[in-house]
């Protein structure tokens, strides 16, 4: 396993950290005014960010999961918000369509996403299912022409701005988990409404959101691949997505550490920068120590996917550990900062609100260790 990026790899690397250091410019602009500034999204779109994943054949760069990751630890250093809809598009939100979906299906959605015009809402989560996919209550009932889709979705990311919409529903609910299947939406179709809107402690531009579907009407087109395999292409999606939660650990807690070592040796207390304390020394050697343990499992995981060795409870151990890794070090980092570290407009503020997010969504930690347990017992 060699971790020496090829010449190319290497160019997007350094076009993606000198694109995330120009528009980390405009996040005091954000702040003040809660709008992402049009100068960020026309920036991704310039780099051709939004089709990192996409293949060459629909517009896209059709880059794996090793560059993905590659890409994604220098975008984590920008505010989630300025990349929520590219994050979505480097896992769940494109990966079913890429291996699953129809021609027709492929050659209507793909080039737009690569081109950035394409936001994308991934309909999982439900009120009271969410670790718990089985107790979903969608529907999709077939009719003569299609499908019928009856019901609720919440937490859905990019919701209340998505061009399209992947929802996930039982067509055979005595089949469990193999009776569901995914289906695409387009966010026009009667029946189907943003119901309301939840703010976040961080990490979603204007919350999440509540989705209601009622009786809407989809043609047989819509459904993506066989049915009764949507779990399984959910899983498919988010193991990647997993790994792309990893990415993003590792990159908010490089920057937390970062910007930790800059303060402490800025910062005079008793005579001498803090820097000099052994107290902060040992807190600034165990981010060090996380950050890099995390960096490493992150590359050697999405290594092995790219060769076919890869596997759920290794996406499982990554997203276990870098998302806990990132939370410890963006913690450290407020100690570290002292009073002006808990306060709005300082970037490790930000990344602590940011990173606790990453605990959650794509499964929890306590799911994490679930599924890893599962595979250390079956074997």
């Amino acid at each position: 396993m060699d971790f020496d990026l090829p010449a190319d790899l290497k160019q997007v690397q350094e076009a993606t950290r000198a694109l995330v250091d120009d528009l980390l410019s405009y996040e005091s602009k954000f702040i003040a005014s809660g709008d992402v500034p049009n100068e960020v999204h026309e920036g991704l779109k310039s780099l051709g960010l939004f089709g990192v994943v996409i293949p060459e054949a629909f517009g896209g760069m059709g880059l794996g999961a090793f560059a993905t990751a590659i890409i994604q630890m220098e975008l984590a250093r920008l505010p989630p918000q300025f990349w929520g809809a590219l994050r979505v598009l480097m896992g769940p939100g494109s990966k079913a369509i890429i291996a699953h979906g129809s021609q027709a299906q492929q050659e209507r959605w793909l080039p737009r996403i690569a081109r950035g015009e394409c936001t994308v809402a991934f309909a999982l989560t439900e009120p009271d299912a969410g670790s718990d996919v089985a107790r979903m209550t969608t529907r999709a009932e077939r009719t003569a022409d299609g499908y019928v889709i009856r019901g609720r979705k919440a937490f859905i990311s990019n919701a209340q701005r998505a061009d399209l919409v992947m929802v996930f529903a039982y067509t055979d609910r005595t089949a469990g988990l193999n009776g569901i299947s995914a289906f695409l939406l387009a966010p026009d179709t009667p029946g189907f409404q943003v119901t309301g809107i939840v703010p976040t402690m961080g990490a979603s531009l204007g919350g999440v959101a509540d989705v209601v579907f009622e009786d809407c009407r989809l043609p047989r087109e819509s459904l993506v691949g066989e049915e009764g395999k949507g779990f399984r292409y959910a899983m498919e999606s988010l193991n990647e997505g997993r790994l792309n939660v990893g990415a993003t650990g590792v990159g908010m807690g490089d920057m937390a550490l970062r910007e930790s070592i800059h303060y402490a040796k800025q910062r005079i207390a008793f005579g001498k920068p803090i820097a000099q304390l052994q107290a902060i020394q040992h807190m600034l050697a165990d981010m060090a120590v996380d950050m890099h343990a995390a960096r490493q499992m992150l590359l050697e995981a999405a290594w092995s996917l790219e060769q076919g060795r890869g596997s759920a409870a290794k996406c499982s151990m990554v997203k276990l550990f870098c998302s806990e890794a990132a939370f410890r070090t963006a913690d450290k980092a407020v100690q570290i900062h002292g009073g002006s570290g808990y306060c709005r407009g300082v970037v490790v503020e930000r990344i602590f609100r940011d990173a606790r997010a990453l605990r959650i969504y794509e499964g929890t930690s306590e799911i994490q260790r679930n599924l890893i347990a599962r595979a250390l017992l079956r074997d």
